[in-house]
């Protein structure tokens, strides 16, 4: 008599495999406790649910095609820093102020950037400004435009600028765009690709997703990046997207994003230079190919003459600047540990502005301890985000960090975007890195370790005018409010990690 095959146990059997294999491959991948402990409660809350989104998502696959590129292009940032940068700024870090000395000397070790001198900034806080600055740069550009971003929406003054990037490429200006391929998805798929190549201009989708890859490549990597050089004398880098808030996301409820960019000038845009090229080659076999020759072409001239320049403006009060670049790849969190050493140095006063804050257990201890020993630590998020997940996530951390002595500000007057830190009046981070573990491990970001009083006295200014316009967080009012929103924020919480 023939037996009835037991698919429900057979299933079950599967089930227990297949979690208990995925459970050994979190411990032994997962070195951060966080993150580990959030992908074990999924796996043992919603099992499926969890099984699928770690095969998918749960470790940071690049592909062995853009590792064996990434390899190439990781000598090229070595050999590069030595060449052009290090000669003239050798060891400019040990000139820095002690606290910040060992700080620098994190990311150089990590990344080969080490700190630059003769470095000429100019903040720009407003959105006509940014645009208007990028687009009479585009205008006046003679060899080289290079744009790099995680969003592009051509709608409004970004068409104008568009334009100008056609017009560029028509007089024979290099012109290269890099836009992330979920971040710009729109833009890609839109008339704007084919018109930019008809008149000569590269656009390249970065870290291209489908559902094919999917099963080879992890689909949430994302090139986060915003980095404009011009004629590799002039750079950009900041918050902003390259999108017309007056369009951008109006439907979303949180009014218009409020970002900053900075201009720069001096020894810091070849870094910035760096950065791109390499991204752009690591995308594909021809743009490695043709990196390599554009480097070889334009590369020893162009960076001899701005080295020159460079050595010209450590005369003019010029600021020593750091670039950081991170990217899961590198293997280390390099801008995560930045920010908690430059936390650590505190003395005085931190002030802090980020439109999503998840922190993890260190992030979060280093806060509450530097204002429990009398540092001023306020943190400046906008009232209303477009993640419903990372709202909920965020004011779970807001009790801890309220009894400590934290001050936390809303903002009122739109999406703050900027993403600023500054310690004690005198070191500044600034640039792309939104506190979050997403933002510190998965995408691939660019800060500028800023170590000027003067630069950063400015953006303390722009982030107490951000107070103005902010509501605080008291800590008995937020304790009063149903316990089922502490309920709610403490369960999403748990996945903060994978926010």
């Amino acid at each position: 008599m023939l037996h009835a095959i037991p698919w429900a146990e057979i299933a079950l059997l599967v089930h227990v495999v297949v979690v208990a294999i995925l459970l050994i491959r979190v411990l032994y991948h997962q070195h951060d406790t966080g993150v580990a402990m959030a992908w074990i409660v999924l796996l043992f809350t919603v099992p499926l649910v969890g099984a699928l989104g770690y095969l998918l998502i749960g470790e940071p696959r690049l592909g062995t095609a853009r590792l064996r590129r990434q390899k190439e292009l990781v000598a090229f940032y070595q050999n590069f820093s030595q060449l052009y940068l290090h000669n003239i700024n050798r060891h400019v870090c040990y000139g820095l102020n002690e606290r910040y000395h060992g700080i620098s000397l994190i990311a150089a070790d990590k990344t080969g950037f080490e700190a630059t001198e003769g470095n000429q900034l100019q903040l720009l806080d407003t959105d006509a400004d940014i645009i208007k600055s990028i687009r009479r740069d585009i205008q006046n550009a003679k060899s080289s435009c290079l744009l790099a971003f995680y969003i592009i929406d051509a709608q409004g003054s970004i068409e104008d600028l568009l334009h100008d990037l056609l017009a560029a490429a028509q007089r024979g200006v290099v012109t290269s765009i890099l836009a992330d391929s979920v971040g710009s998805a729109h833009f890609l798929r839109g008339k704007w690709p084919q018109k930019l190549r008809s008149a000569g201009v590269t656009v390249t989708e970065a870290l291209p997703v489908g559902l094919w890859r999917t099963l080879f490549v992890r689909a949430d990597l994302r090139n986060h990046r915003k980095i404009v050089v011009i004629d590799q004398k002039i750079g950009y880098t900041g918050s902003f997207n390259l999108v017309d808030p007056r369009f951008f996301k109006q439907n979303a409820g949180v009014g218009e994003w409020v970002d900053v960019m900075m201009r720069c000038e001096g020894s810091l845009v070849q870094a910035l230079a760096a950065i791109f090229a390499a991204d752009l080659g690591v995308e594909n076999d021809q743009n490695l190919l043709m990196v390599q020759q554009w480097l070889f072409k334009y590369g020893q001239e162009a960076l001899a003459d701005n080295l020159n320049t460079a050595n010209r403006t450590n005369n003019d009060g010029g600021a020593v600047v750091q670039v950081i670049p991170s990217a899961p790849e590198q293997g280390s969190p390099v801008i995560y540990d930045t920010i908690v050493n430059a936390i650590h140095a505190a003395t005085r006063r931190i002030l802090i502005t980020t439109p999503y804050f998840v922190p993890d257990d260190a992030l979060l201890l280093a806060l509450t301890t530097a204002a429990e020993r009398g540092v001023d630590v306020t943190l400046i998020v906008p009232k209303a985000v477009d993640s419903l997940l990372v709202r909920y996530a965020s004011r779970a951390y807001y009790p801890a960090l309220l009894r400590a002595g934290v001050k936390i500000a809303l903002f009122e007057g739109g999406l703050l975007h900027a993403k600023t830190l500054t310690i004690d009046h005198e070191y500044t981070l600034f640039g792309t890195v939104n506190m979050d573990m997403r933002s510190f491990y998965l995408n691939m970001e660019i800060s500028l370790a800023i170590y000027d009083r003067d630069r950063t006295e400015k953006i303390v200014a722009l982030q107490n005018r951000y107070l103005q316009n902010c509501v605080y967080v008291e800590l008995k009012r937020w304790q009063q409010r149903s316990k089922w929103w502490t309920l709610i924020e403490n369960t999403v919480r748990l996945f903060g990690p994978l926010l």
